[in-house]
């Protein structure tokens, strides 16, 4: 893509932006002023939730989204603000640089976040270091299996696991492994197509109820990654009894038949949880493959 359409692709976002709705010329001269800082100085303090801070960088793109947009995914992140409470436990798998572990310790959860990719956990521990939240950081990858695997670099937030042996050797852990015996009120999983092994890897945690809302990402990666649509991960879950919902504008969940892959991320909510904060699911059936 050349210069001009990156420009008008992130001044489109800025502009469309629901974080931005009743201030675009600010919202629009705040990006611009980041480009011109970010270009001439580096990093870029910026804020993330009420009261979080992390550090913002040109070519970061989960960074610079931050900058763009307080919080850059609306509709997930204030579904976050309606579900944790103080002191729940969310584990943000896949953190890169951590917005959503910071935005999940702004809202008072206690947090893990698991990043792979040595300089997006170096930038993630940096932004941590900012605040007073609760979080922690694991420098490994989630599957199925403990052990050692590969991962790819150099693609910001696109990194992925590697099918030919390629990129860095990362230690691979399982949620079930880093949940040990704790209850997890939110689990973000965002591994560019490799949540099935995630979730394979939580089968003690889920089958004993011990997840309550899962998001994931729901795109077409893992057909490139593991030559299968999302109807598996759809499949496991249901077997524990979970509902499909994706966020409104909101926060608010609408439960819906959960599509073999979309752009959009789904949320899976636990049985049990159809009285608490999850109690915002609606009975309705949107898209997808019944």
């Amino acid at each position: 893509m050349s210069v001009f359409g990156k420009v008008r692709g992130v001044l489109g976002f800025v502009w469309n932006h629901p974080a931005n709705r009743d201030r675009r010329l600010a919202a629009i001269g705040r990006a611009v002023g980041f480009q011109v800082r970010a270009r001439l100085g580096g990093p870029v303090l910026t804020p993330i939730g009420e009261r979080g801070r992390m550090w913002a960088e040109l070519h970061v793109t989960a960074a610079s989204k931050v900058r763009y947009a307080n919080p850059p995914d609306w509709n997930e992140m204030r579904a976050w603000r309606q579900l944790l409470r103080p002191g729940d436990l969310f584990v943000d798998v896949g953190s890169n640089v951590g917005a959503y572990a910071l935005w999940a310790g702004d809202l008072g959860a206690t947090v893990i976040a698991v990043e792979p990719s040595a300089e997006a956990a170096a930038r993630l521990r940096r932004n941590v270091a900012l605040n007073d939240f609760p979080v922690s950081v694991l420098q490994c990858g989630l599957a199925d299996r403990r052990g050692r695997m590969r991962l790819t670099s150099d693609r910001d937030t696109m990194n992925h696991l590697s099918r030919d042996g390629s990129g860095e050797e990362i230690a691979v852990e399982t949620l079930d492994d880093v949940l040990a015996d704790r209850y997890a009120a939110g689990v973000k999983i965002d591994v560019e197509g490799a949540e099935r092994l995630v979730l394979e890897g939580a089968r003690r945690a889920l089958s004993e109820g011990r997840i309550g809302v899962l998001q994931l990402e729901w795109n077409s990666m893992s057909r490139g990654l593991l030559d299968e649509s999302r109807a598996p991960v759809a499949e496991l879950l249901r077997g524990y009894g979970y509902t499909f919902a994706r966020p409104d504008s909101g926060g608010r969940l609408h439960a819906l038949v959960p599509p073999e892959e979309s752009a959009a991320d789904l949320f899976a909510v636990a049985p049990g949880l159809l009285g608490r904060g999850a109690a915002l699911v609606d009975e309705e059936v949107g898209e997808g493959v019944r």
